[in-house]
């Protein structure tokens, strides 16, 4: 195998680990969302939400350096994650009262949000792969390895899906895995970072060695289940 192709498969093949490594959160969120549709608008909203996914990735991998230079993106990242696992919990009976297209289309855009929101780091590590890549091929290359990818996302959001189904209180442990990714897109933050380590430092005493990052995590986890269950009473009651 000649050199130059040799290096371009391997490049694309890093590319679809790191997709498919980092596809459970994707696979979680797009579960989440088409959890209550009926089975027809529950695979549309799963391919749209997975083909849009595509497109949006290779969108920031063109433009991540604009998109890091908005101050604390990540902590913008981190909020749409919290206010999404809260909307999934406070609406998650809507749909079956709610015209099918409509739900569908809230779905298909929850999906896009929280697929914005997880997705910085993994393309920069996508952007930093495709730079190694021949200029006139690399989108190409790039589209491949995300596409690849995308069949075991989907295939993991059916799963998770179907095991929702038959346990819903699960769909609390989903809003808290979104509350746990936000909390270390939060921590990605250098300002955010520096607050942490500072924290840290002042608790370098503690006979228990609490890392201060980790309680940010906790406190998020806790924090989206919570919110949402209360407003989703709320809006039972009221």
């Amino acid at each position: 195998m000649p050199a130059p192709l040799a290096h371009d498969g391997w490049a694309v093949l890093q590319i679809v680990f790191f997709n498919v490594l980092l596809g459970g959160d994707n696979a979680i969120a797009i579960a989440m969302a088409c959890r209550s549709l009926a089975p027809r608008q529950r695979r549309i909203g799963i391919m749209l939400g997975t083909v849009l996914g595509i497109v949006l990735r290779l969108l920031l991998i063109g433009v991540i350096g604009a998109v890091f230079a908005v101050p604390y993106m990540h902590v913008i990242a981190a909020a749409l994650l919290v206010w999404i696992g809260v909307q999934m919990l406070q609406h998650q009976n809507d749909e079956a009262t709610t015209h099918a297209a409509s739900a569908l289309w809230r779905a298909v855009l929850t999906i896009v949000c929280a697929d914005f929101a997880m997705s910085l780091d993994n393309a920069v590590a996508t952007a930093a792969i495709a730079q190694t890549l021949p200029e006139a091929s690399r989108l190409f290359y790039v589209f491949m390895g995300l596409a690849v990818g995308a069949p075991v996302i989907a295939f993991g959001s059916n799963a998770m899906i179907a095991v929702l189904k038959r346990l819903p209180a699960l769909t609390y442990v989903g809003a808290a895995l979104l509350g746990w990714i936000a909390g270390d897109i939060l921590q990605a933050d250098r300002h955010v970072d520096s607050a942490l380590q500072q924290i840290g430092g002042g608790m370098s005493g503690s006979p228990f060695g609490i890392d201060a990052g980790f309680l940010v995590s906790v406190a998020v986890a806790i924090l989206v289940p919570l919110v949402g269950h209360m407003l989703m009473r709320r809006q039972v009651q009221g």
